[in-house]
């Protein structure tokens, strides 16, 4: 992975790239990005970078021996752990039975989230984690010397899937780890790390992908066409992994209109048995969909703001902005703010594995809540 095959991010380029260029490599370091962000795709392309035999002051050159190894996560001094989890009594908790599906996942796309991974790996409803035998794993990895490249690399992704015995029994290793060795945590969750772990590394934050961007990206690396990726990543808000299974759901990801459409109307009606079917039927989607609707009725929200203020400037396809054009007159400036709350907040909630039927049935009660508050001030003016 080069650093020019990643869009955007022209400021932590250059950085990473100084880093190397002026020999202060710090030896942990801490990528935090939301989900779908550039954040695994460019500590690689860093220890790319540093291992590339002819590197230029822009970027690794692609084409060494070190470049066409890391290019296709194969380099013996590349070293990866993971979230993983038996799948049968022949594998372990370890993540090295797992890297054939591990390059494979991150050559398709480089911006997966964990729900794409537990897919490539058949967890089955199994909880993806990062156990105190792959901790022990890391530091005996770390003690080996480097094969070729004068630095060894290990990229730990999202250690917020490490239980607490594992974060421990790595911590004296983020602090002093053998000379010429970097280590990269990968993280979409910094706040839910231990501060020990965070205390030992060096923070580099990642920006999630702007529209144009995520939009390039779709286009250019998974061949959409332009106008559903512009409208996937405005969606999605840059979030290149979720845009990706929106795209490939296809007609699945188009019923999110029909959802939406029903939800807002039985929230306004306070139709509670509809409601509670509503969260069976959401409950029973898979965890990228249930995210996907949420970030789907974000962006119809938003769609409904900018229609109430310059109904030219929607981004609405015909049947959505039918829709908006009826229902827009129950979104304004002083209920907006408190549903977009509600429904972020039960977003996080989802990302946190946390249960959907529960969290869908409570935000369509807070949001039918603001309805029902509204029509009684209305009533009594």
């Amino acid at each position: 992975m080069q650093f020019a095959k990643i869009p955007g991010q022209i400021a932590l380029k250059r950085r990473l790239i100084s880093s190397v260029q002026s020999g202060h490599i710090p030896h942990a370091q801490l990528f935090s990005g939301p989900e779908g962000s550039a954040a695994l795709a460019l500590s690689i392309a860093y220890a790319q970078y540093i291992a590339c035999e002819n590197r230029s002051p822009e970027d690794s050159c692609g084409s060494c021996s070190s470049c066409i190894k890391m290019q296709k996560l194969i380099h013996p001094d590349l070293h990866f752990s993971l979230p993983v989890n038996w799948v049968n009594p022949t594998t372990s908790l370890h993540t090295a039975p797992f890297l054939p599906q591990w390059r494979e996942a991150f050559l398709r796309n480089p911006f997966l989230s964990i729900e794409e991974w537990s897919g490539y790996i058949s967890l089955d409803g199994k909880k993806p984690l990062i156990s105190a035998y792959e901790a022990h794993e890391i530091i005996k990895v770390l003690q080996y010397v480097s094969v070729e490249s004068e630095y060894k690399f290990m990229i730990v992704w999202l250690p917020e899937f490490m239980n607490l015995s594992a974060a421990n029994r790595i911590l004296k290793t983020l602090e002093e780890p053998t000379p010429k060795t970097l280590i990269i945590l990968v993280t979409r969750a910094y706040d839910s790390l231990l501060t020990t772990i965070r205390s030992r590394t060096q923070l580099i934050k990642v920006l999630p992908f702007n529209v144009a961007d995520a939009t390039k990206v779709l286009v250019d690396q998974f061949n959409a066409d332009p106008a559903k990726a512009k409208q996937l990543a405005d969606i999605t808000e840059g979030n290149i992994a979720e845009a990706l299974w929106m795209l490939e759901s296809g007609d699945e990801a188009g019923d999110l209109l029909d959802l939406f459409r029903n939800w807002m109307q039985y929230c306004y009606g306070f139709k509670i048995d509809s409601l509670v079917a509503l969260a069976e039927k959401v409950h029973k989607k898979e965890r990228e969909w249930q995210k996907s609707f949420l970030s789907y009725s974000l962006y119809m929200i938003r769609q409904t703001m900018v229609m109430n203020n310059n109904s030219s400037l929607n981004r609405l396809s015909p049947a959505e902005f039918d829709f908006i054009n009826k229902f827009r007159q129950f979104f304004h400036p002083g209920n907006y703010e408190q549903i977009v709350e509600y429904i972020e907040e039960a977003a996080r909630q989802i990302d946190r594995n946390g249960s959907s039927k529960i969290i869908f049935f409570d935000v369509s009660l807070l949001i039918s809540d603001v309805f029902r508050k509204e029509k009684a001030t209305k009533q009594n003016s």
